[in-house]
């Protein structure tokens, strides 16, 4: 069985997707932080590095290894310079001194204010857990799977077979048979080559557990197992579920609510304990990540155009069309308002007159 760790899992398609997912779309959130300084070193972090690309890599090796380091440097005034991102493995934490103390392979001696660390969850809120670790069992089984399938492949997906002759045989005479077999069938070189057999021989299948679709299945199962691992809908893997437009419409909600919330909330605290103070905020906005389909959209709008809440030319802004002269005025539905039609708030009714879906 391949042996799985946090260096080499991302050659396996669904931890590819699942950690890529989940590292651009917390790279790509717009980010605001009231401290100036904060919010200028994180919107350009270092002359190698822009902000998307800072964000993505550290959260790319908290989700593997566990913990991401990036080293602060600042000026002899306390000016913060530069992030510099560092190598998950040159980092080590020492805590039989008063106060943490990280140990870098670069940089030396490291206080924890000196450096912003990403953890995954974890036990002791000390030091993250690679969830390839925690998970290296279920990692490995979609490894094999994948092994498998290759080596099925590269034989043209010719079946386990047994070649039968009625009669005994010497051992010579039956490794040779086996040799020459191998020889003129296996690879993809010889798919659809005949076999030609002789002396009453004939060919038998041996079946396989994970033959056809039980390969299927199995990683199908081995699929929806890392999207445990990372919280990530089993949708978003690529994997084929029948769901709907109005499922993957609330699958966004919890993926984001359930996924991407918690790494959200774990660069805001160290922002504010690392880069700015307690009483800084920290804005992540997520709206474009759960953006409402356009039917809940329209809803939406007219709801709150008909309660008098919007006004028209409100509603129209909100799908980035012009305005349109005479929209400027609330109005209500004909279940709210007082008059035969919809009722313009403290204006004369009689100057105009509208329906509340004319945006």
């Amino acid at each position: 069985m391949p042996y799985v760790t946090a260096s080499n899992a991302l050659r396996w398609t669904p931890v590819y997707r699942a950690v890529t997912l989940i590292a651009n779309d917390i790279a790509r959130v717009p980010l605001e932080v009231s401290s100036s300084g904060a919010d200028s070193v994180l919107r350009s972090p270092s002359p190698y590095m822009s902000a998307f690309e800072f964000r993505r890599v550290m959260t790319m090796q908290a989700l593997l290894w566990g913990n991401a380091f990036a080293a602060i440097n600042r000026t002899r005034g306390g000016e913060i310079l530069e992030l510099i991102v560092l190598d998950t493995d040159s980092v080590s934490l020492d805590t039989t001194q008063g106060q943490p103390i990280y140990k870098t392979r670069v940089y030396g001696d490291l206080t924890s204010d000196q450096l912003i660390h990403l953890k995954a969850p974890n036990t002791n809120g000390i030091w993250g857990e690679s969830p390839i670790a925690l998970c290296r069992t279920s990692v490995s089984i979609l490894a094999a799977q994948e092994d498998m399938a290759l080596k099925t492949y590269t034989n043209a997906g010719n079946p386990k077979v047994a070649l039968v002759h009625p009669g005994k045989m010497p051992l010579e005479t039956l490794q040779k048979i086996e040799a020459d077999y191998m020889k003129r069938h296996s690879g993809s070189g010889n798919a659809g080559r005949p076999l030609v057999l002789a002396e009453g021989m004939k060919v038998e299948r041996i079946s396989s557990t994970l033959d056809d679709s039980g390969l299927q299945a199995a990683r199908s199962f081995s699929i929806a197992d890392v999207s445990r691992i990372y919280g990530v809908p089993i949708s978003y893997l690529s994997e084929s579920t029948g769901a709907t437009y109005g499922t993957m419409e609330w699958l966004s909600r919890m993926y984001v609510d359930s996924c991407l919330a918690p790494w959200l909330e774990c660069w805001r605290a160290e922002i504010l304990s690392k880069l700015a103070t307690p009483f800084d905020s920290v804005v992540f906005d997520t709206d474009d990540l759960v953006r409402p389909g356009v039917a809940e959209h329209m809803a939406a709008l007219r709801t709150a155009v008909e309660a008098g809440i919007m006004t028209r030319n409100e509603a129209r802004e909100e799908l980035d069309l012009e305005p349109l002269a005479g929209l400027d005025e609330p109005t209500l539905a004909l279940n709210v308002g007082t008059g035969g039609g919809s009722t313009n708030i403290g204006t004369d009714t009689s100057a105009e007159e509208g329906t509340a879906n004319d945006f």
